[in-house]
């Protein structure tokens, strides 16, 4: 894998083949100086085939507009260890590696860029691997970043540990890997994979995958899933809604129709999230939940139809199904969430919600500003 941490515009320019208009050039240097720009080798030739790929990696000026928050989730239950993270009672994130591969321009963890994006220690690796033990509420664990494809090494020693405690049921690995740099999908990792995966005992190993467009499904990804699919491993994928590559219902269609043949499971399609940086590629809640009405409406199989989910401060919410917008206020809107602000305190005695963003009605249930989009 050639990964391509690009420094300035002379070497974009290079790589890509394509100059940067003069009156853009001192914006585009300001990217460079705040957040990464960095494609593998795979990505780079793909970019030059395809705009949908370019304009999720190639830095544009429109990420200098401030409108939007810092980070998403605001609400993080505050465990004491680094790398790891807990939003629900039931399953918790360990982020071994905090860089890709590759960098996604509206990506929703953007901030731990901004951080010395140092590995999770070993010593802290323990101390999650303590803390999940001694929490039988914990049922899963969803291992990401980052890629943690990235550290195998690393990334199996959480795995055999995590399978030597009892109430833990399924692993999870969030990866875009196999779009970034399909071969790092080897043989020798589905059979490292496949050590700790058993149905038989209820106790699998789920990789989550990340595709976005159509023109992501090449002969190259396409033996990567399938060296995936073709094991006994769960694949499934979450897509981002992105304005002006995703957000037509039959661009959507293709890419979950060539997922679904290749043997994934449509899992969710994610909102965009309201970071600094991102507001050129979101759309409103209201287009994503046309889009979802387009899959309702017998234009295809329920088998590749999404849940549609909007990452909020506190937690993701599936607007219509178990959220819905009480009201709007200038450019956002109020979301009735499904979560209680005793969920939270039962798991974390401390939590606090985010300031002025939130209210508590009378049964407890949590109200969350939202920035949306036009």
């Amino acid at each position: 894998m050639t990964i391509h941490q690009i420094k300035t515009i002379g070497e974009l320019e290079k790589l890509t083949g394509k100059k940067t208009p003069k009156n853009q050039e001192k914006n585009i240097a300001k990217i460079f100086e705040t957040m990464p720009v960095r494609l593998t080798g795979y990505l780079l030739d793909l970019s030059k085939k395809s705009q949908a790929v370019a304009a999720q990696f190639i830095p544009d000026i429109n990420e200098l507009k401030e409108n939007g928050i810092e980070k998403t989730f605001e609400g993080i239950m505050k465990t004491g260890i680094e790398g790891l993270e807990r939003m629900y009672i039931d399953r918790c994130i360990i982020m071994p590696v905090l860089q890709c591969p590759a960098y996604c321009r509206f990506c929703f963890r953007k901030f731990y860029e901004k951080q010395k994006p140092l590995p999770m220690s070993y010593e802290n690796i323990d101390k999650a691997l303590t803390y999940i033990k001694k929490d039988t509420r914990l049922k899963g664990v969803l291992i990401t970043g980052g890629d943690p494809i990235m550290d195998l090494k690393r990334l199996e020693y959480i795995i055999k540990n995590l399978r030597k405690i009892s109430h833990i049921q399924d692993i999870r690995i969030g990866t875009r890997s196999p779009m970034f740099a399909p071969d790092t999908i080897t043989d020798d990792l589905v059979k490292m994979l496949l050590k700790y995966h058993d149905f038989k005992k209820m106790k699998p190993i789920e990789i989550a995958v990340h595709f976005n467009h159509p023109d992501e499904i090449t002969p190259q990804s396409i033996k990567a899933i399938t060296k995936l699919t073709n094991s006994p491993i769960k694949v499934y994928n979450q897509s981002v809604l992105l304005k002006g590559i995703n957000d037509d219902p039959k661009i959507l269609e293709d890419l979950f129709r060539k997922l679904h043949l290749l043997g994934v499971e449509i899992y969710a399609l994610y909102h965009c999230d309201p970071l600094k940086g991102t507001k050129h590629f979101r759309t409103s809640i209201q287009k994503g939940i046309e889009i979802k009405k387009y899959f309702r409406a017998g234009n295809a199989t329920g088998r590749i139809n999404p849940a549609y989910i909007v990452d909020t401060q506190i937690g993701k919410v599936e607007i219509g199904v178990d959220s819905h917008i009480e009201k709007r206020e200038g450019e956002y809107v109020w979301i009735k969430t499904p979560y209680k602000l005793s969920t939270y305190k039962s798991v974390c005695p401390e939590f606090k919600l985010p300031e002025k963003q939130c209210k508590v009605d009378k049964q407890g249930y949590i109200s969350i500003k939202y920035l949306d989009a036009k």
